[in-house]
């Protein structure tokens, strides 16, 4: 019955992806959107190649976007009058600021907000970038004001929630955010929204159980989580998978794996590449044959280093790659294989991204890198503390970040040889995520008696339920339209 309903009134959604990784996150909601609505709904917007691949007419690209801006979030309040930190050249949030005035004179010059209302959507969803986003729901709201057609849902699908004011419920209905951090008081004011959490962890979650005999943790839209005891639990799923992934690649049982993920951008690929490739020579050269003398060394073949790859940048990892020397055996892997090598490696270094989060799951400890303009990591350390999300809803500097300067192979092959050499010290940053994993997900429902799981919502599931029931609000007619109820009167 609600199938139905979602197929009579949600007829056309449309979805602005603000960022790079706004077009993979929205590229994943309109197949789960078209899944769940049937072919009856039609989905326009902007984004870039991969909502495309998803047969997306963009009103435009999101390719002008920085993969990585800085964004302020702690200490300076998101919204569109602080003026002086939006300025469309100003040093810290330049990454961030000169793309949306550009795509702010490309909406005004081919009027994409007159194309949008022309359309007639049920729902108006930006994702990413709220800056950029306020200020297109804002001349969205204003237009319908003068208008006597339908005004459809506006929502906003971003990172935080505890920035929001009353008066944006103006140009807002809903937000949808990921990360867990919200309001000390909330008694005063709640802006309507829905947590959504990770999404990265639950798909790296159920991969592991479906894989490996943990079918009765999962339902289609849920997750059972150990309330208790996350780790202990996982490890048997772990080291199943671990076993899969190196008996695949022939891998010995007792070989150190590197996971080592240069990032999925060009500019990313070429900076960190040639950093991880001196660290993982250094790191092979301390500890194996005919390298190093100690007494303690081992033969070469039990050093492997695994390199995630993506389909668009697959050529350019894998030529680079070769031009490369390696002391040690070097594997690349893509799509499941990634997630299977998560588990089956030992040590990781990870551009900043959803990689970290996914290696949480896998209980891989994580040296987290990220190039960033000596003047935004400075603004990055005053303001925000920590860049990568598993490190802010855990509010510590658990899995270590380094970042620009400071990231070059002595740096890093002085964290590996210490985890390497004291074991204990690499399950450390596990154990201090571990009272913070059930943050990372949406409560479905708390097992409150003798059991030991709680249910936690798929990501995408909720976020997919969440937009149609907003959707199904908008009047199926217009004003304009409803009877012609002034003529008949």
């Amino acid at each position: 019955m609600l199938n139905r309903a979602y197929r009579q009134f949600a007829t056309r959604i449309c979805i602005l992806a603000n960022s790079r990784k706004a077009d993979r996150v929205g590229a994943g909601l309109m197949s789960q959107l078209k899944a769940k609505s049937g072919d009856s709904l039609e989905i326009i917007g902007a984004g870039g190649e991969l909502m495309q691949e998803q047969g997306l007419q963009p009103f435009y690209d999101t390719s002008i976007f920085h993969p990585k801006p800085f964004v302020p979030f702690r200490s300076v309040l998101i919204e569109e009058n602080n003026w002086w930190i939006w300025t469309k050249y100003h040093p810290a949030t330049r990454n961030y600021t000169k793309p949306m005035h550009d795509v702010l004179d490309l909406i005004k010059k081919n009027n994409i907000v007159e194309q949008i209302q022309q359309h007639k959507p049920s729902l108006v969803l930006t994702i990413d970038h709220d800056i950029l986003s306020f200020k297109i729901h804002r001349q969205i709201s204003d237009l319908y004001k003068v208008s006597a057609m339908s005004k459809p849902k506006q929502v906003h699908y971003g990172r935080f929630c505890n920035r929001y004011k009353p008066y944006q419920m103006d140009y807002l209905d809903h937000v949808l955010y990921t990360n867990p951090i919200e309001k000390s008081n909330w008694n005063f004011f709640k802006f309507p929204s829905t947590y959504i959490g990770q999404s990265s962890f639950e798909k790296a979650y159920r991969f592991l159980l479906e894989r490996n005999g943990g079918d009765h943790l999962l339902t289609s839209d849920s997750v059972f989580v150990n309330r208790d005891h996350f780790y202990s639990e996982t490890e048997q799923y772990i080291e199943a998978e671990r076993s899969h992934f190196r008996k695949k690649f022939e891998i010995p049982e007792n070989a150190t794996v590197l996971f080592l993920a240069p990032g999925n951008e060009k500019g990313e690929i070429s900076w960190s590449l040639p950093i991880l490739n001196e660290t993982a020579n250094n790191f092979v050269k301390e500890y194996s044959k005919p390298y190093s003398n100690r007494l303690d060394s081992q033969p070469n073949d039990h050093f492997s280093v695994v390199i995630p790859v993506e389909k668009r940048v697959k050529k350019q990892i894998e030529s680079k790659v070769k031009e490369l020397n390696w002391a040690c055996k070097v594997l690349t892997v893509e799509e499941d294989d990634v997630r299977s090598a998560q588990a089956g490696s030992d040590l990781a270094i990870c551009y900043n991204g959803d990689i970290v989060t996914e290696n949480l799951v896998n209980q891989l400890s994580t040296i987290v890198i990220q190039n960033m303009k000596k003047v935004e990591f400075y603004f990055m350390l005053s303001w925000n503390r920590f860049t990568n999300e598993a490190n802010i809803i855990a509010d510590g500097n658990l899995f270590p970040e380094i970042i620009e300067g400071q990231c070059h192979a002595e740096k890093l092959n002085e964290l590996l040889t210490t985890w390497y050499e004291n074991p204990a010290h690499k399950f450390w940053p596990l154990q201090g995520f571990e009272m913070y994993i059930h943050s990372f997900l949406p409560v479905k429902s708390k097992d409150m008696g003798m059991g030991t799981h709680h249910e936690y919502f798929s990501p995408d599931y909720l976020a997919t339920q969440t937009l149609l029931e907003l959707a199904q609000q908008t009047p199926y007619k217009d004003y304009s339209e409803d009877n012609l109820l002034l003529h008949d009167n």
